[in-house]
């Protein structure tokens, strides 16, 4: 999981923080520390998610942002802002980046997406223009549609700060003039501070500046020199505790992982699949679990899922092997376990805030349904792959359970086998392997226990496109 470190401000050994951050000492704040650096990108949203979840969950008072980025993907941008909103919805507490050193591009989004902005001295935000993916100009005609949207955006985060979209405005529209109450701003030395054609970027002391009646500032609610000293202005020294958030090498690969959880997800069904058109349980078996925790991990790492989806996914796996090693043909296990493998993958997705009252609707599964169904698209497409290739190895073609009752190629076995039928394991049955009957291998699977390689068994009755044997004992 995440590790945080508490930062006692001037000596404040009488206050304490347990695993849920719950502050023992009376009348104390709490500010938790969030770091937003280098790209925005798919890990800085998960960051983000998980740190403000922790921090809700601990009741604390503020968020603070700590923001030094040069940009980054504008549609995870987009997520961050949107996760910020939401947050609002279940807390009582307030949302602030601290601008140290940069906020340019995407992070000038986010910033504005805050309730507050404070600056470090020589500080700076701004140049926030839509460009393509690689960083080069779009079409014109799609950079008026974006700006459009992105300026109802901002109007919408903007709320009682009047100035926060006109300034935005102008940081992603070169054509945008940045008049204030009538008046066009200049720099301390006289200069203009947004020449025409050019996009506008603010030093953290203009974005301090006041203008209007009453006064406003622009955007910032003052220059700190750290953290420490904004934190001493709000609350007073003594009276408050920051927990940092840290993140270490295997939080960052759980991180980048969530990235990919679409791919790891398929590729653990396709080896558990594998894994039962092999005889027995062994490494597929474990390879494909493997996967799945990888799947489960990434998601818990970014904020998604707790343990309880990961429980549910495991009791859901045992009713499967309840179903295949000790009742087949019962059908109401593996039913419920799949139901409970198939719930907990999509719960594990889905993005709900602590105290939020969930509303059962499409919008709420939308995503996770689709990025389900990505995972299974590509599992069948892989595990076709899989079965191609590894039934034309040695190692396929001893272990994989090609030949089945139901295969209709005029070169394979017939289809039906008399019930009563004798025949010999050619492979361990455990429960499904392979059974050799009057010289024909068939796909085949023990209606009880294990049956050993080289053991005799009769023919019960077909079911699907295997035969279901028993062992004969006399």
């Amino acid at each position: 999981m995440l590790s945080y470190t508490s930062v006692a401000e001037e000596k404040m050994s009488d206050v304490k923080t347990d695993s849920n951050f719950t502050i023992e000492g009376v009348d104390k704040k709490s500010a938790f520390i969030i770091p937003v650096r280098d790209q925005i990108g798919p890990p800085i949203l998960n960051i983000l998610r998980r740190g403000m979840k922790q921090a809700i969950e601990s009741e604390v008072d503020l968020i603070i942002l700590d923001m030094d980025t040069p940009g980054g993907e504008l549609g995870v941008t987009l997520e961050i802002m949107q996760e910020i909103l939401d947050s609002v919805d279940y807390w009582e507490g307030k949302v602030l980046t601290y601008v140290n050193k940069e906020a340019i591009s995407a992070g000038a989004y986010i910033a504005i997406a805050t309730q507050e902005i404070a600056f470090a001295p020589f500080s700076q935000i701004g140049a926030a223009e839509a460009v393509s993916g690689g960083g080069g100009e779009i079409d014109p005609s799609m950079k008026r549609k974006v700006n459009s949207y992105l300026k109802a955006k901002i109007r919408n985060f903007a709320g009682s700060y009047k100035y926060r979209s006109l300034v935005m405005a102008a940081m992603m529209d070169a054509n945008v003039s940045l008049i204030i109450e009538g008046e066009t701003l200049k720099a301390a030395d006289g200069t203009l501070i947004k020449s025409p054609g050019e996009l506008l970027t603010l030093t953290g002391e203009e974005a301090v500046m006041k203008y209007g009646n009453p006064p406003q500032t622009l955007l910032g609610t003052g220059i700190f020199k750290d953290l420490e000293e904004l934190l001493d202005q709000r609350w007073g020294k003594k009276n408050y505790q920051m927990i940092r958030m840290e993140i270490n090498w295997a939080e960052n690969a759980g991180l980048w992982l969530n990235g990919i959880a679409p791919l790891l997800l398929s590729i653990g069904l396709v080896i558990l699949f594998i894994e039962f058109k092999t005889p027995g349980f062994g490494v597929f078996g474990i390879l494909g679990i493997g996967f799945i925790l990888i799947f489960f991990g990434s998601k818990y790492v970014s904020g998604l899922a707790g343990q309880e989806e990961l429980l549910l996914f495991l009791i859901g796996f045992c009713l499967v092997l309840v179903e295949v090693f000790l009742a087949p043909g019962l059908f109401l296990p593996a039913l419920l376990g799949l139901a409970l493998m198939f719930g907990s993958l999509i719960w594990a997705m889905v993005d709900i805030w602590p105290g939020q009252e969930i509303d059962w609707s499409f919008a709420l599964f939308r995503v996770p349904l689709f990025e389900l169904a990505q995972s299974f698209g590509l599992a069948f497409i892989l595990g076709y792959l899989a079965i191609k290739i590894m039934g034309k190895t040695p190692i396929g073609k001893s272990t994989l359970l090609e030949t089945s009752v139901g295969n209709l190629k005029s070169n394979q076995p017939s289809l039906f086998i008399e019930p009563n039928k004798v025949g010999v394991t050619v492979s361990e049955l455990y429960p499904v392997g392979k059974v050799q009957i009057d010289g024909k291998t068939y796909e085949a699977r023990s209606v009880i226990g294990k049956i050993e390689k080289g053991q005799r068994i009769k023919v019960l009755k077909h079911s699907g496109y295997e035969l279901v044997v028993e062992e004969v004992t006399s």
